[in-house]
């Protein structure tokens, strides 16, 4: 999925407007580590890992 596309799903979520750059930086963040939760397919681009179990609410 693009950024923006996440970007603006976010956005939708929280039900008011997410700066760019915390979308981003967030992104970016999870995708390196130990237990990354997404994975950076190419430049702007980024699907959930698999491994990740998503939370109950």
């Amino acid at each position: 999925m693009r950024a923006r596309e996440i970007h603006a799903a976010a956005e939708q979520l929280a039900g008011e407007p997410l700066r760019w750059t915390s979308v981003k930086g967030t992104l970016a963040a999870y995708a390196e580590g130990s237990k990354p939760r997404f994975e950076r397919v190419r430049r702007g681009y980024y699907r959930i890992r698999e491994h990740v179990v998503p939370l109950s609410g």
